[in-house]
């Protein structure tokens, strides 16, 4: 692939990487809510967000912690 096409999954900027870290935090803690106020059924969108929520902090954590890995 080249450059142009190529997918970046950490974000190439370190506030790109603050914006995902809060993104995730605010999805994950709106997950939890969610969960914790629902009756027996678990929705699975809910739980689909929980996952997408902590790759967002994963990612952003990674970008934080190794910048040479960022846009990468």
């Amino acid at each position: 692939m080249s450059e142009r096409t190529r997918f970046r999954f950490v974000p190439a900027t370190r506030n790109s990487c603050l914006l995902f870290l809060l993104v995730g935090v605010l999805l994950l803690a709106s997950d939890i809510w969610q969960l914790s106020t629902q009756d027996a059924r678990v929705p699975v969108f809910t739980i689909i967000a929980a996952v997408a929520a902590v790759a967002l902090i994963v990612l952003a954590v990674v970008g934080l912690a190794v910048p040479r890995l960022r846009g990468r």
